[in-house]
C-alpha cells in the first residue's frame, strides 16, 4: 500500500511539475523576442567581441543574436562544402583567413564556442544565409572550387550577383549551404533566416520567388526550424501563396529607395506591415530609420549612437514600422512578435570591432528596453 501511495505521489508531482512548466512556457510565449542583428560579412568580429554583444543582449533582457554572415563581401564562416576550412587557413592574431580570398571567417570550433556561450546566457543564435541576391562571396568560393563556367550556369539571367531561383541545381546548392549551417547551429537555434532582400523582380514573375521561398521553408521546417525572411519580395497580389508559418523581418516599405518613382512604385506593389499582420503572418519590427546603426569610419560613432538611443527611447514604439511615419503605425501589436537593432558594416572601414560594440551598447539596450515595455506597444 505504501509503495502504491508513493508511486501516486511521484506521478502527481511529475504531473504538477509538467503542468507548471507548460503554463510558464505558455505565459512566456507572450514575451517579445528582441535582440541584435550583426553583420559579420562586411565587418568581421572576433569571438570575444561577439561574446560581448551577447553579454549586452543578456543583461538588457534580450533573446536573440541574428548573425548575417553571408553577403557580397564575404562568407564569414567555415564551410566544408565551399572548401573554406580551418585546416587550410592562415591564422593572424587568432583570426582565420582564407588564403585564396584573404577574407576572415569563423571556424567550426569558434562557432561552437559562441553557440555554447550564447546558450549559457539563454540567447538564441539565428543564422542567415542570404539569397537570391548578396551572393558574390559564395559565387567566388564556388568558382575557386568548380570554375567560372560552372558558376555561370548558376547565376540569374537578370543579374550576375543573384542566383537563378528557377534552376533546380542552384536551389539545391542553397539548400546544401542551409543544411550545413543548420548542422552547426541547429541545436541552439529555433529560427533560420534565408535573406530575400534587395533582389530584382517584377510583379509578373514574383510568384517564382514565392515558390523558391516556400521550397526553402519546407526544407528548413523538415529540420525542425522556423524560417525568417526580409520583407522586400512580399507583394500584395500573391501574398496568399506564401506559407503562413514564415516569419517576416520588416525593415523598409520601399527598400529605402532614393528616387521618388521607385519609392512610389514599391509602396504600390509591396505589402505593408499591417497587411502582413492581417494576412496572418508573424512579423518582427526592423525599422531601418530607428533600428539601423551603420557605423561610419571617421565619424564620432559614440555621439551617433547616443543620439540614436535617445531617439528610440523618445520616439519609437513597437507599432512604428515605416520610418518616422506615425500615421500608419500599428495599434494592436500582438502579432508583432519582436524587434531588433541591426548593426551593418559597409561603412565601418578601419573602425575597431570592440569600438563599435562599446559605442552601440546603450543603443542596443534602448531597443530591447522599448520592445519589452508594454507601454510602448
Amino acid at each position: 500500500m505504501k509503495k502504491t501511495i508513493t508511486l501516486i505521489t511521484l506521478l502527481l508531482t511529475i504531473f504538477i511539475s509538467s503542468f507548471t512548466t507548460a503554463y510558464a512556457n505558455a505565459m512566456d510565449s507572450s514575451k517579445k523576442e528582441t535582440g541584435l542583428t550583426l553583420d559579420i560579412a562586411r565587418r568581421f568580429y572576433p569571438v570575444e567581441t561577439i561574446k560581448q554583444f551577447i553579454d549586452t543582449i543578456h543583461q538588457a533582457g534580450g533573446t536573440f543574436l541574428h548573425l548575417h554572415f553571408s553577403d557580397h563581401e564575404n562568407y564569414a564562416l567555415e564551410s566544408s562544402y565551399l572548401d573554406q576550412q580551418e585546416a587550410n587557413a592562415v591564422q593572424k592574431n587568432g583570426t582565420y583567413f582564407n588564403p585564396k580570398t584573404d577574407k576572415p571567417f569563423l571556424t567550426y570550433k569558434q562557432l561552437n564556442d559562441i553557440i555554447y556561450y550564447a546558450k549559457e546566457k539563454n540567447i538564441e543564435i539565428v543564422p542567415e544565409v542570404d539569397s537570391p541576391s548578396h551572393m558574390t562571396a559564395i559565387f567566388d568560393l564556388l568558382t575557386l572550387k568548380h570554375g567560372k563556367e560552372y558558376v555561370k550556369g548558376l547565376k540569374s539571367p537578370y543579374l550576375a550577383e543573384e542566383i537563378d531561383i528557377n534552376n533546380p541545381e542552384a536551389v539545391e546548392i542553397i539548400k546544401t549551404l542551409i543544411g550545413e549551417v543548420i548542422y552547426i547551429f541547429g541545436h541552439s537555434s529555433r529560427h533560420f533566416h534565408i535573406g530575400g532582400d534587395e533582389f530584382s523582380y517584377a510583379v509578373e514573375n514574383n510568384h517564382e520567388f514565392i515558390r523558391y521561398v516556400n521550397t526553402l521553408n519546407d526544407f528548413i521546417n523538415s529540420k525542425g526550424l522556423i524560417t525568417r525572411i526580409w520583407n522586400d519580395g512580399l507583394i500584395k497580389n500573391n501574398l496568399n501563396e506564401l506559407n503562413r508559418n514564415i516569419e517576416i523581418t520588416y525593415w523598409s516599405y520601399d527598400g529605402d529607395a532614393q528616387a521618388k518613382e521607385d519609392i512610389k512604385y514599391r509602396r504600390e506593389i509591396r505589402a505593408g506591415l499591417p497587411e502582413l499582420l492581417a494576412s496572418g503572418f508573424k512579423v518582427l519590427n526592423y525599422n531601418s530609420y530607428y533600428l539601423y546603426f551603420v557605423p561610419k569610419s571617421g565619424s564620432n560613432i559614440h555621439n551617433d549612437s547616443k543620439y540614436a538611443a535617445e531617439d528610440v527611447l523618445n520616439n519609437w514604439t513597437l507599432g512604428k514600422w515605416d520610418g518616422k511615419n506615425t500615421s500608419n503605425h500599428v495599434q494592436n501589436t500582438q502579432n508583432i512578435i519582436g524587434a531588433s537593432l541591426s548593426i551593418w558594416g559597409e561603412r565601418s572601414g578601419s573602425l575597431n570591432g570592440e569600438t563599435i560594440q562599446e559605442a552601440s551598447k546603450n543603443l542596443l539596450k534602448a531597443v530591447i528596453q522599448k520592445t519589452n515595455d508594454p507601454k510602448s506597444h
